[in-house]
């Protein structure tokens, strides 16, 4: 039986990939690989000036938050090895290679869109063939190593609808054919406008209550029977 859900997409920290040890504190702002750069480089005080900037409403968007996040941290001496060593190190969620694999059997155009780092988008669409993948930043780094350039994309809270959107008029599906899985707060605005919302791994309630379907085992392939696919059935298919 086909799955009722032709396009699949999910938000990269949290679901694919394990937290950064350290978790955001409100229900604002979402805990990233943003996080973990600036504990790596140990000014992860500055980070939190610039949330608490960010909360109080002192940045027009979440991208402005990015930008000038993204100053400090070439200030700050960011190098290509430094970065690379991180986006390399996030430890993936379990199922992550189950699950995609299930979901390429079953035909559904899966995608992943978050406020994070496009490098770490770019690691799961090479490494599960996912067929749609964004992120908030491309870092450019220049001769020397260190960071030189940036480029940043709405991507992040009611951007997140809009990929989403894009995703399903390319193939040509409705918003009611989309599943979108999430585990913070930038995921709620999607929550709303797909046929199935899944909260995973989740523990802020605002978004709990926005969800379909909330999955606490910290498994992703848990998702599965909830998008009508047996993994069992598609891992005979594609044997």
């Amino acid at each position: 039986m086909a799955s009722p859900f032709k396009v699949v997409v999910f938000d990269l920290d949290g679901v694919i990939f394990e937290k950064p040890t350290i978790s955001s504190r409100d229900d604002i702002v979402a805990s990233s690989s943003w996080d973990a750069v600036f504990d790596e480089l140990g000014i992860y005080d500055l980070h939190e000036r610039l949330r608490d900037i960010y909360v109080k409403k002192g940045f027009r968007s979440y991208t402005d938050w990015s930008d000038a996040a993204l100053c400090v941290l070439k200030a700050r001496g960011l190098d290509a090895k430094t970065f690379d060593t991180i986006i390399k190190s996030r430890v993936l969620m379990p199922g992550v290679a189950e699950t995609f694999s299930a979901l390429r059997a079953a035909r559904v155009t899966t995608g992943t869109v978050s406020g994070s780092f496009g490098a770490l988008a770019q690691r799961v669409k090479d490494e599960f063939g996912i067929n749609y993948a964004m992120a908030q930043c491309d870092l450019e780094f220049g001769q020397n190593g260190l960071l030189k350039d940036w480029k940043a994309f709405a991507t992040d809270y009611k951007d997140k609808v809009k990929f989403v959107k894009y995703i399903a008029q390319i193939n040509r599906v409705s918003m009611k054919e989309c599943a979108y899985i999430g585990d913070d707060i930038n995921d709620a605005p999607v929550f709303q406008r797909v046929g199935l919302a899944i909260a995973f791994n989740c523990h802020k309630q605002k978004v709990l209550e926005k969800a379909h379907i909330v999955i606490k085992e910290k498994n992703l392939a848990a998702i599965l029977p909830h998008l009508g696919i047996d993994a069992r059935t598609t891992a005979r298919k594609t044997s």
